[in-house]
């Protein structure tokens, strides 16, 4: 985007992903992987002839067989599928990308705007072919695209249409990337819990300052910064939106009266400050991605200090000069 380009994204709805992987095709790609043999005829067994019933109270369904899909819940039930999409095409071009992380996929397409809907498209298509080879359904009227063009997207010649925001692992994309729409859901769900642990983390609770503090760390304050590498670069007045929901949490954990001003109670119980807590994750988080395995990841541009503060890169203005 620095060098005048736009990202377009499309954003995929597999229909029940795990429960819908084709069985036979899955000991197909355990084969064509050279898997051991006694591994592959175990798995046959274990995903092969079960069978399931329905228990409403005391009335119980006759059994009927499960003719797709990998466990659900267990542990190599993940492994299983993404095995199962391992052969997933490439896309052709170096400007269109691929994003997996289990069932959640994602298309992006960065370049001359004229061009974007046209290289998505053309990686739909050929995902769309693979995808009926290998039986994944895809839901098309949850797929979402996010991008300001004339034309949109298509699947199976459905057009996606184009939308002003999408949630994707969690985040909230909208898009001008302000991620104004994320703080104030993130500032919902802080609420949410807060409401929740009030009997402990309220003013009227018996628990002592140490333990009140612990229980906020542990399970308010990472609702709160979850995945804030990527959005803690946001305005300050969105930014803010938190900071005021952690001042109001810290009056309570020391039950303070109206009149202590929040810097004093942050300094007493030696609680950063919101805007300083993603600044240490996101030095953290960029370090530890020197060595990142995956190769989308170390692409992400490093920090140039010498770049204008208008380059609105969470890299160059979460990290320190």
């Amino acid at each position: 985007m620095d060098e005048g380009w736009d990202t377009g994204a499309v954003f995929l709805d597999i229909a029940k992903a795990f429960g819908r992987v084709w069985t036979d095709g899955l000991l197909y790609k355990l084969i064509k992987l050279r898997i051991p043999g006694s591994i592959v005829r175990l798995m046959a067994t274990y995903l092969r002839g079960r069978r399931f019933a329905v228990r409403v109270g005391s009335n119980l369904s006759s059994e009927r067989a499960i003719a797709a899909g990998v466990v659900q819940g267990s542990k190599v039930g993940p492994k299983l599928f993404n095995i199962y999409v391992n052969d997933i095409p490439s896309p052709r071009n170096c400007q269109t990308r691929l994003c997996l992380f289990a069932d959640d996929t994602a298309v992006m397409s960065t370049g001359a705007s004229n061009n974007i809907t046209d290289e998505l498209n053309s990686y739909l298509d050929l995902l769309g072919k693979w995808m009926i080879s290998w039986k994944i359904e895809i839901n098309t009227n949850k797929c979402q695209a996010v991008y300001f063009s004339r034309r949109n997207p298509k699947l199976y010649r459905r057009a996606i249409p184009w939308r002003d925001s999408t949630k994707y692992l969690g985040v909230i994309l909208d898009k001008k990337l302000t991620f104004k729409q994320h703080i104030t859901s993130t500032r919902q769900k802080i609420n949410a819990v807060k409401s929740i642990l009030y009997p402990l983390i309220g003013r009227k609770s018996k628990l002592s300052l140490s333990n009140k503090l612990l229980l906020y760390k542990s399970l308010v304050r990472p609702v709160m910064s979850y995945a804030s590498p990527v959005w803690g670069a946001a305005a300050k007045s969105n930014i803010q939106t938190l900071e005021s929901a952690q001042n109001i949490i810290a009056r309570q954990l020391t039950n303070s009266p109206w009149f202590i001003r929040n810097r004093y109670i942050a300094k007493d119980i030696k609680l950063q400050p919101i805007k300083d807590y993603f600044k240490k994750l996101a030095v953290n988080f960029f370090r530890a991605i020197e060595n990142h395995s995956n190769p989308a990841i170390q692409e992400i541009p490093r920090y140039d200090p010498s770049l204008p503060r208008k380059k609105r890169r969470p890299r160059t203005l979460l990290l320190p000069d």
